[in-house]
């Protein structure tokens, strides 16, 4: 008696090695990509940042904000609040389980390339999202309290965390 083997798909191969190409060598990139101003602000809260007191900001802040520093403060320290790299840290295990799946639907043809990409920087841009609007720690000043009239860190406006999102290259 022999054993009789049929493929389904006798394209399977082929198609698996063709979707395999479409991926390799494409870039997700995920964070906040804008130049000016939130791009700015991202960076300064991902990395931290010492801004050097002068004459003038000081006379600024004590006038226009009614901020009125110590002669001896001569720099205002922003705390790194890494929101990105813990961010994308504290979801690695579930975005790597995810990213595997959707590359093994990607390479045998049942999700297009370019949806699996979107689809795993849309879930990752949101997980950093939700990430940086729950960070607490480190709180802000009472200055930056009694500015921004809240506590939360990292929410203001909503546009830096809104300007999470993900391009595929």
């Amino acid at each position: 008696m022999g054993v009789r083997i049929k493929r389904r798909n006798p394209d399977l191969l082929k198609d698996i090695v063709k979707n395999a190409r479409n991926i390799d060598g494409r870039t997700l990139r995920v964070g906040v990509m804008e130049d000016g101003e939130i791009g700015m602000i991202a960076h300064v809260h991902e990395y931290g940042c010492d801004i050097r007191v002068t004459d003038k900001m000081r006379a600024y802040l004590s006038a226009v904000k009614g901020i009125h520093l110590k002669k001896s403060t001569t720099v205002i320290r922003i705390p790194e609040r890494s929101f990105i790299r813990a961010g994308f840290n504290e979801h690695e295990a579930g975005w790597r389980q995810k990213a595997s799946e959707l590359i093994n639907e990607a390479v045998t043809g049942n999700v297009p390339v370019d949806t699996m990409f979107d689809m795993l920087g849309l879930e990752l841009a949101g997980k950093i999202q939700e990430f940086a609007r729950d960070l607490k720690s480190p709180p802000n000043s009472s200055a930056t309290k009694m500015l921004k009239g809240s506590s939360n860190p990292l929410v203001d406006t909503g546009r830096m965390i809104g300007a999470i999102k993900h391009e595929v290259d």
